[in-house]
């Protein structure tokens, strides 16, 4: 099932941020419990949204955030999909993506622009994206940091 994000369920999604190995628990303080914490409070305004994949037990197992860009024409920026550990494998990030791609449709977006680091270890992460017809349409080498480039995948959601 996937439901939107509440307060609560915070310090959950920030563990499995730090569980994936992708963040370390100070950048998951800083990048996401400080963006839930202001959606939460109604700081970033209309169109951004944050959602919880949750398993059979009600436990979190994975979560997106995304939301309209306002200096474009229909283009949509997917911030952070994250996918616990026990759970990745088993299609959650598909369903999550998914989910975005709908609600963008329904909000009458055409793009949905998705960014990435250029690292090995998100090797798996860039090819679930080209699997989901996603197009890789640029890189920006140490745009994170020194060998750590950033990737920028689109895809037109629109045609399905």
């Amino acid at each position: 099932m996937i439901r939107a994000v509440l307060p609560g369920d915070t310090a959950e999604l920030v563990s499995i941020a730090v569980a994936t190995g992708l963040f370390s628990l100070e950048d998951a303080d800083l990048l996401l419990r400080r963006t839930l914490d202001d959606l939460h409070a109604g700081h970033l305004g209309e169109g951004h949204f944050a959602y919880v994949w949750i398993d059979a037990a009600d436990r979190p197992g994975g979560w997106v955030y995304f939301s309209e860009n306002q200096r474009s024409n229909a283009v949509w920026d997917l911030w952070w999909i994250g996918v616990a550990p026990g759970q990745q494998g088993r299609g959650v990030g598909k369903e999550l993506l998914q989910f975005v791609e709908a609600n963008v449709r329904r909000a009458a977006g055409r793009l949905l622009v998705i960014e990435t680091s250029a690292l090995p270890t998100l090797a798996r992460t860039r090819e679930f994206y080209v699997r989901r017809g996603y197009t890789e349409c640029g890189c920006v080498p140490d745009f994170y940091g020194d060998g750590d480039g950033k990737i920028t995948f689109v895809r037109n959601v629109t045609t399905g």
